[in-house]
């Protein structure tokens, strides 16, 4: 691991300015480049609970983007205090953040500051595929009056993550903060509006001010459109008035493109037919809401699912929807979506109550997020959503985003979504996700869904001891780095390991591997050191002595079943001087070396069988003694009495000649 401060081996913190730096909402260190000492650059450590966007970080090398900060690099190391992370580079900001200021600014400021060169960045944005999300007062710079603006970090985070409400629109500020996914540019073009009238009333506006009340603002956005919302009573010009209310637009087809915007003039003359909202005769009361909308009416079921479950079955909301707000082929769609749903399960099945919500809300508003159990997210941004999840042990929510991937809500929500960009491919991927969540095993599950949405989340195992895996080449040096104080009695794997093995790895090396159910068959422990030694081997081809020996010394091979006390021995001693160079493909080789074992085995059994067949002789040798010593006791018996006869008769004859 590098030493502290120093990162990915060409940079450096700078040392001059150790106290962290708050840069649009992230923590931030100064830093410079070893090769280019000259040249302040920025380094943003990666947060567990706040993956960045891996797709721009990754594989993305394309042409800089004027005004607009851009990553530069990233990798492992430390801060000033030693704290290991994950660093993303980036140039420094040119100067303060707009949060700074304290006065409005002019209308010619509005545009030419900050209009046309936001404009320019996002129009070279969207040529790359690329979504910003990340337009707020506090990450957009600028130098001085009468210098362009240049847009802060957006890569850092996931999309849109730290976005106050007000510079979302409704259909993304309902959202889970992380589950807003990328949005599309027309998503950038609203949060560039909203910071032109934040500039033009002044950060400390009374205006500004009500925006703090984020539940408030989002209801009046939908009961009087954003623009007015926003504004309140500000006296806007003819020409912010015209730029404003386009780049505004609730639906996000009608806002002027980026390109479109480089000539104001033209963007303010485009004008686009836009039935306003539809306003009932009289409101629905739904819980603590009063709607006269569809639009309302959806963001009503979304926060009061039980409620508006029970309205949608009894008929209350069709019958409004016809009578009241005069929309019946509203009312038709909504009543196939309910019925449709109502057919599909058991109505006690709590998943017909929240996929017939579901339906309802997507008809009622074709703009509005996916709603699972009043949970609001796009489909694009559940990683991250289970990220955040997972870091604040929310673990209610975790699973409410696990089940709406399991019993196909996802899948049924892109049908009612088919004009969407994307839809067919989203599909695609769920059937990756469904695979994973439904494979059985430590390298399955939430985890490797989890870890496979995050390409670069790092490994939260605590077996690491707090260091920072968030590549595969990086996973075994940690290990051999946490074996000095790791307990190593215990496997040096877990679920979050196998997890992100299996997540991270390509699909040849865990076809060779096989599925690793647990860590208890020796079976399976000894394929967890196949599967550490075809990653040393393809990710990471150094000497790892302390990770090999903390294999040796848990027990991982058994070798206590090789019967032959010399092979035994010499096994023993191989695996030892293996674990001491620190190559684990070795010791796989050992252990699973066959010919020998089978040897072992063979030999074992020739000593049985040489054993069994001396214990037959011993059996023999000593039936056969025993029945000659009996025979022996017999023949004495006999003898003796013969004898005492013959010396009887003999005492006799004595007897009679002495007379």
């Amino acid at each position: 691991m590098q030493p502290a401060g120093v990162i990915a081996s060409f940079y450096a913190l700078d040392p001059a300015k150790p106290a962290p730096l708050s840069v649009g909402g992230l923590t931030a260190f100064a830093a410079f480049d070893s090769r280019d000492p000259g040249r302040p650059l920025l380094a943003i450590p990666m947060r567990p609970a706040a993956p960045p966007r891996a797709r721009l970080l990754i594989g993305r090398h394309g042409a800089p983007v004027a005004q607009c900060l851009l990553p530069l690099d990233r990798g492992p190391g430390r801060d000033h205090a030693g704290q290991e992370s994950w660093f993303i580079l980036c140039g420094m900001p040119p100067g303060p953040a707009l949060s700074a200021g304290t006065t409005a600014w002019s209308e010619q400021e509005v545009v030419n500051d900050l209009l046309l060169p936001a404009a320019a960045a996002l129009e070279a944005l969207h040529q790359r595929g690329d979504t910003h999300r990340a337009i707020r007062p506090d990450n957009v710079f600028r130098v001085a009056p009468g210098d362009p603006v240049t847009l802060g970090p957006f890569w850092a985070a996931p999309p849109a993550s730290l976005q106050p409400l007000a510079f979302e629109p409704p259909y993304a500020a309902m959202c889970l903060p992380a589950g807003r996914g990328d949005g599309s540019i027309a998503d950038d073009v609203y949060a560039l509006g909203v910071l032109m009238l934040w500039c033009l009333l002044g950060p400390h506006a009374a205006q500004v001010v009500s925006w703090r009340d984020e539940a408030g603002l989002l209801t009046r956005k939908m009961e009087v459109g954003c623009l007015a919302a926003l504004a309140g009573g500000f006296r806007l010009t003819p020409l912010m008035a015209d730029l404003l209310r386009g780049m505004l637009a609730e639906d996000p087809d009608h806002r002027p493109s980026p390109a479109l915007l480089l000539d104001p003039s033209q963007a303010r003359a485009r004008r686009v037919a836009a039935r306003p909202p539809q306003r009932a005769q009289k409101p629905l009361e739904l819980g603590n809401a009063v709607v006269w909308s569809a639009r309302e009416l959806a963001h009503a079921l979304a926060r009061e699912m039980e409620r508006g479950a029970a309205m949608l079955r009894g008929g209350l909301i069709d019958r409004w929807l016809r009578r009241m707000l005069g929309d019946s082929q509203l009312a038709v769609r909504l009543e196939e979506a309910v019925q449709r749903r109502n057919s599909d399960l058991d109505p006690d099945d709590p998943r017909a109550t929240a996929l017939m919500v579901m339906g309802a809300i997507a008809v009622l508003d074709p703009l509005a997020p996916m709603v699972w159990r009043g949970i609001a997210f796009f489909p694009d941004g559940l990683g991250a959503a289970l990220a955040a999840a997972q870091a604040a042990n929310q673990g209610s929510l975790c699973g409410a985003l696990e089940e709406a991937v399991v019993h196909g809500a996802i899948l049924n929500w892109t049908a009612w979504q088919a004009k969407r960009p994307g839809m067919q491919e989203l599909r695609q991927e769920l059937r990756d996700w469904q695979s994973w969540l439904g494979q059985r095993g430590a390298m399955g599950g939430l985890r490797r869904l989890i870890y496979a949405l995050n390409p670069m989340l790092p490994c939260a195992s605590p077996l690491l001891g707090g260091r920072v895996v968030a590549r595969l080449s990086e996973l075994l040096p940690a290990l051999d780095s946490a074996a000095a104080s790791a307990d190593q009695t215990q496997l040096p794997v877990d679920h979050h390991i196998a997890a992100f093995v299996a997540a991270r790895a390509d699909q040849s090396l865990l076809t060779e591997i096989g599925q690793i159910e647990a860590f208890v068959t020796v079976a399976e422990r000894l394929r967890v050191l196949e599967l550490f030694a075809r990653v040393q081997t393809r990710a990471s081809p150094v000497p790892l002595p302390g990770l090999a020996g903390w294999l040796l010394r848990c027990g991982l091979i058994d070798i206590d079943d090789w019967r032959n006390l010399k092979a035994r021995a010499a096994l023993r001693d191989k695996l030892a001087e293996l674990a001491r160079l620190g190559q684990l493909l070795p010791m796989v080789l050992v252990a699973r070396d066959d010919g020998a074992k089978a040897q072992d085995s063979e030999g074992a059994e020739q000593a049985a069988a040489r054993l069994e067949a001396i214990a037959d002789e011993i059996a023999r040798l000593e039936a056969g003694s025993l029945f000659r010593a009996t025979l022996a006791q017999r023949n004495g018996h006999d003898i003796a009495a013969a004898l005492g006869l013959v010396a009887t008769l003999a005492g006799a004859t004595a007897l009679a000649v002495s007379f």
